[in-house]
């Protein structure tokens, strides 16, 4: 607009072209009045043409220097300017490698003063390599020279234990030892597979070498550091050795000007890692040519009108002396005129290049826009965007679709988390400022979460697992970007490969169980039958009935190991010993595998005892064995060994997840296919498997890890493809009280007081009250929670225990105690059941406070919590 408006007005500002108009006629005037006046002498035309002559020559010469002299400056200030670049960029590169140095000798200064310790290695060091991205890692190497340590220890555990045995980092770090001081390698070819190099420190306490820290360069890291920092345009940089091999270099921005080249050390010369600086080719600068094409035109006019001039002056001299002051006046005037014009036509001519480059700046960003807006739609991830008050800003097709909408205008503008995030997956309101992605923008971090659900606009829910990053401009968050996915089918498949996993293992044990259950029915009945004939005959029927105890205990057993391995037995931890466990559950073990893999065991003697609940032996054992069974499809041996070991500090120096102390062992080892390092790294995490599809869930191992480090050990694997693979887990010693305390001593005396028993099972409320009274208790019988609830209030002030079942009709145990609780706070409630239905966990029987035992109920057992209970009450 602004240059159409300069060209409209164009007759007005350009006043010159008019002026030149109007002085014409009066040149014209004063030329005719020279014509027709007397004219003067003739002149020597030939040495007019000299003169002219020499001086085209002149001009010609002018030019030329003019145009060597710019050629010159031009080229001298492209060397000049390589050469500060070059020096720029190498010191850059400099000071990084010796600020990473000066860190690598306050790590030795803390290493040899002992104030460095492991863990505190592996937060410092991690964290500095995670913010200088140029660095792979750094180890730490004994006197020995074997790496013991590295950080960060997620990506580089494999190298730990290793000797350095490289050519270049075992002369540089001898080197350094010997020199005490940081060595830096030759470039070589590391294990990551790219072109790096190394520098050493060494660390010395006195005279005595402690080892050396080392800092490992990724060549093509540095460069990408230098370039993010330095963003060179004009140059392309490359790293290189003494010999000019290349170790990394920037992408070709255009063609390389080989003229323009630059290589500056970086390193000290016997490591010879050099920079070279090369500048692009470019284009040439145009004002360069149109100053040489303006000078060549003004020498050539210039040369031409003064050789007409000159004519002009020999043969109108006393015409030019009549109009030279007029002529003077008026050359200045146009002179002025035409500087005015030039600077208004260079004015113009700027405009509409701004123009230009405002209209091309405009579309690019409408291409770059719309771009955005086909990425963003064509990403499976639903994306929106919200500002500092929550209002959405932008939202993606996905993000439309997931939540019913068919425009993004339905969303634009609108406070979103009143939307689709307001309330909690149980359905309570959700205010703002408890909403996780709103508060950790408003915090300047990220946040993620899995277990939340968001809203439709139908008014349903679905589960989501979401990111939320925080959009900062200027420093200050302006907004956030959240991402987030539905995970209704990824549960469904979780639960999914859960349940085959398990109905895969029970399908094994089904026909070995009822088996062994029929043998257990058939000696309870068989010996039932000889002791009424033999009370018939008048004989003693002690044995039957000891048989009868024992077949109904392996019975219980049966039970609790069925229970063990669907997971929904009451998790007690309670001391153990670890050899009976494992000799109890070598029957099942057997059903588990295959016929053609031998099962062997070897106990260690006099086993310490340890603190964990059994149904977690069984499914470490259960998940363990399935394991090994899968690695030895065509058969082999599978050993389970148990030890006494006391781990030295050592040990657990390197290997971060232990502790010093003592541990029961148990090794359970394989002859299979074993795997590799790189699998053996992921082994544990959920849902990592080897096996092929739909025929692994990959939880198995994780939740043997999961119960090993919630009962205070943890757990290593050895394995070598094809020499199969070993598990070892170490659980803490329980340390034995040396006496027990009063009154858990059950094995004699008869117990005091009055037991309030709630069964609905008329059997078992017969059997129970039995076994109570025979431990000497008082017995107070009610066959249902209400009946129990009108004794409480009647004759609440003799009971001194109540003894429930967990699963009844009218209300359950828990509400059953909770009513008794609000009458009677100090009453003692102890629950018992033997329901294999998830209500037992789900209802909350086990909490803090509460006391549960096991049906079916043994004499002993029973008369030990009762006897506990009571002198609990007692102490109060």
């Amino acid at each position: 607009m602004k240059l159409r408006a300069a060209r409209e007005t164009g007759p007005q500002h350009f006043g010159p072209i008019a002026d030149e108009e109007r002085i014409a006629p009066i040149l014209r005037r004063h030329a005719v009045s020279y014509l027709n006046g007397p004219h003067p002498h003739p002149r020597n035309r030939s040495a007019a043409v000299r003169y002219s002559a020499i001086l085209l020559v002149t001009f010609l010469v002018v030019f030329g220097l003019i145009v060597w002299f710019t050629e010159g400056n031009n080229l001298k200030a492209k060397q000049n300017d390589l050469a500060s670049r070059a020096k720029t960029f190498t010191g850059s590169l400099q000071l990084t490698l010796e600020g990473d140095a000066s860190y690598l000798g306050l790590l030795a200064l803390d290493r040899a003063a002992g104030k460095l310790s492991s863990r505190l290695f592996q937060e410092r060091a991690g964290q500095y390599v995670q913010a200088h991205p140029q660095l792979i890692n750094i180890t730490w190497v004994d006197a020995e020279f074997y790496i013991t340590d590295v950080a960060p220890l997620l990506h580089n555990r494999q190298i730990v234990g290793l000797q350095l045995n490289l050519p270049e980092p075992k002369r540089a770090s001898a080197l350094a030892k010997q020199l005490r001081k940081p060595v830096y390698t030759r470039p070589f070819e590391a294990i990551q597979g790219s072109p790096s190099f190394e520098v050493w420190v060494p660390v010395f306490r006195g005279d005595t070498f402690l080892g050396l820290f080392g800092g490992i360069y990724s060549c093509n890291d540095l460069l990408q550091q230098l370039v993010a920092h330095a963003q060179p345009h004009l140059y392309h940089l490359s790293l290189i050795d003494q010999s000019g091999r290349l170790l990394a270099t920037m992408p070709h921005a255009e063609a390389l000007d080989r003229s323009f080249v630059r290589e500056s050390a970086v390193t000290p010369p016997e490591s010879g890692v050099m920079l070279r600086v090369t500048r692009y080719q470019g284009r040439s600068d145009w004002r360069l040519y149109l100053l040489k094409a303006i000078s060549l035109l003004l020498v050539m006019g210039m040369s031409y009108t003064l050789y007409n001039l000159k004519l002009e002056i020999e043969e109108r001299k006393h015409a030019e002396e009549e109009i030279k002051k007029q002529a003077a006046l008026l050359e200045q005037e146009i002179t002025e005129r035409q500087a005015a014009q030039e600077s208004l036509q260079e004015q113009a001519a700027l405009l509409e290049e701004e123009v230009t480059e405002r209209w091309q700046a405009e579309e690019a960003l409408r291409e770059s826009e719309e771009r955005l807006r086909l990425l963003l739609d064509s990403t499976g991830e639903a994306i929106y965007g919200i500002d500092v008050d929550g209002k959405c800003t932008f939202c993606n097709r996905a993000c439309l679709r997931m939540l019913g909408y068919e425009r993004d205008s339905e969303l634009l503008g609108k406070n979103i988390h009143d939307i689709m995030h307001h309330s909690y997956p149980d359905g309570r309101h959700m205010p703002q400022e408890e909403c996780g992605a709103h508060g950790a923008m408003l915090q300047g971090k990220g946040s993620h979460a899995n277990d939340e659900v968001f809203w439709t606009s139908d008014g349903s829910s679905f589960p989501v697992e979401y990111w939320s990053y925080p959009q900062v401009k200027g420093g200050k968050v302006v907004g956030a970007v959240v991402a987030f996915i539905n995970t209704t089918e990824r549960r469904h498949l979780e639960e999914q490969f859960r349940q085959s996993q398990k109905m895969e293992s029970i399908g094994r044990l089904a026909g070995g169980v009822a088996h062994d259950f029929n043998n257990m029915l058939s000696v309870i009945s068989g010996a039932a039958e000889l002791s009424k004939r033999k009370l018939e005959d008048g004989e003693s029927i002690d044995q039957y009935l000891e048989l009868i105890i024992n077949a109904a205990r392996r019975s219980s057993d049966i039970t609790r190991q069925l229970l063990a391995f669907s997971r929904k037995e009451v998790v007690s931890p309670k001391p153990v010993q670890l050899n009976r466990l494992i000799e109890d559950s070598l029957k099942i073990l057997t059903r588990l595998i295959s016929e053609d893999v031998k099962l062997s065991f070897h106990p260690a003697p006099e086993l310490w005892s340890i603190m964990i609940a059994p149904s977690q032996v069984d499914q470490i054992l259960m998940n363990l064995a399935v394991n090994a069974r899968d690695a030895m499809p065509d058969g082999g041996n599978l050993a389970i060994e148990t030890a006494n070991v006391r781990l030295p500090s050592h040990y657990a120096y390197l290997h971060p997840e232990a502790r010093p102390g003592e541990y029961v062992q148990l090794a359970v080892s394989d002859t299979g296919h074993g795997m590799d390092k790189a699998t053996a790294a992921h082994i544990f995490e959920p849902f990592f498997t080897t096996k092929g599809q739909g025929k692994g869930t990959g939880l198995g191992l994780s939740t043997v890890y999961g119960i090993v480090t919630q009962n205070g050990g943890f757990i290593n694997v050895y394995s070598e493809p094809g020499q199969g693979a070993v598990f070892k887990i170490y659980l803490p010693r329980l340390q034995e009280s040396p006496a027990a305390a009063p009154g858990e001593r059950t094995e004699e005396g008869r117990l005091s007081g009055t037991i309030l028993l709630v069964e609905d099972e008329e059997m078992l409320l017969w059997l129970t009250t039995r076994l109570l009274e025979e431990m000497g208790l008082k017995v107070i019988q009610a066959q249902s929670p209400l009946d129990a609830l009108k004794i409480s209030r009647e004759r609440g002030g003799e009971i001194d225990l109540v003894l429930t079942d967990v699963v009844m009709p009218e209300m359950n145990g828990r509400e059953l105690a909770e009513s008794i609780h609000a009458a009677l706070p100090e009453m003692k409630v102890l629950f018992m059941s033997g329901h294999t239905s998830d209500n037992v966990i789900q209802r909350g029987v086990i909490e803090a406070g509460m006391e549960y035992i096991q049906k079916p109920l043994e004499m002993e057992k029973l008369k030990g919590k009762i006897s506990q209970m009571l002198a609990e009450r007692q102490k109060r």
